[in-house]
């Protein structure tokens, strides 16, 4: 999948899903959009009629936000949507248990959550090569990605929050990438920068990316091509 197209695919793989309950749904909240297509993908699905949208970071380029909230500070009553669904839009939450809490609670009876993460290993690639390059020119090694999920804590953490039938898994989708920029580019399209308070703050010299990169075309290329794997975990749940 190219870049701007992994976050409709996962829309899309969002949409099938919610198209197998045999529930339909009122009311539905999208947490912390991220494209202007979804509302389009989701309003072709016969379960689903009113769909708002909230964000704090990217209200000037995602279009029709009807709330400006964090995703940690939800500001709606109790009972108020029959469906919550976030794609990629949790990742940097920093109170994850207590935001499935609120999640949980925005939702009215046999209501359903369904989201997607980040998983381990995405961009593991780059990481190595980064560190690699760190440890052999600024004699140190720097954090350059936050930390991601694993499944196993993302269900327990679901089922602590009060959900049930909670369901996980994961896929892996690859991209391919001429040259390291080409992955820096895609990790800023998708608004994933790097942002760990503990991160090295001065400038990055050009020769840590010139020696990263060469790195990963020595240990993850064939015939020039850089492959570089995400993998996205799918959680869901239902409320009592």
């Amino acid at each position: 999948y190219k870049k701007s197209n992994i976050f409709l695919h996962l829309c899309n793989e969002i949409n099938e899903r919610i198209e197998e309950t045999s529930s339909s749904y009122d009311n539905v909240l999208e947490l912390n959009a991220k494209i202007n297509k979804t509302e389009k993908i989701f309003k072709q699905s016969k379960k689903i009629n009113n769909i708002y949208k909230c964000n704090i970071n990217n209200t000037k380029f995602i279009n029709n936000i009807n709330v400006i909230c964090d995703e940690e500070l939800l500001p709606f009553k109790n009972k108020s949507f029959n469906l919550i669904f976030s794609n990629l839009g949790l990742n940097l939450i920093n109170d994850l248990p207590g935001t499935f809490k609120q999640i949980y609670n925005c939702l009215k009876p046999n209501g359903f959550f369904i989201a997607t993460f980040w998983g381990q290993g995405t961009l593991s690639p780059l990481t190595e090569a980064l560190a690699y390059a760190d440890e052999k020119i600024l004699k140190g090694l720097y954090p350059r990605t936050f930390p991601l999920c694993d499944i196993k804590t993302l269900g327990n953490l679901m089922q602590r929050a009060g959900f049930y039938g909670t369901v996980a898994d994961q896929e892996k989708i690859v991209h391919k990438y001429n040259k390291i920029n080409d992955i820096l580019i895609d990790i800023r399209n998708m608004s994933e920068n790097n942002i760990l308070t503990s991160r090295k703050k001065s400038f990055t010299p050009i020769s840590i990316f010139k020696e990263a990169e060469k790195f990963l075309f020595k240990n993850y290329s064939k015939n020039s091509i850089i492959s570089i794997p995400y993998y996205v975990i799918f959680i869901s749940g239902w409320k009592k």
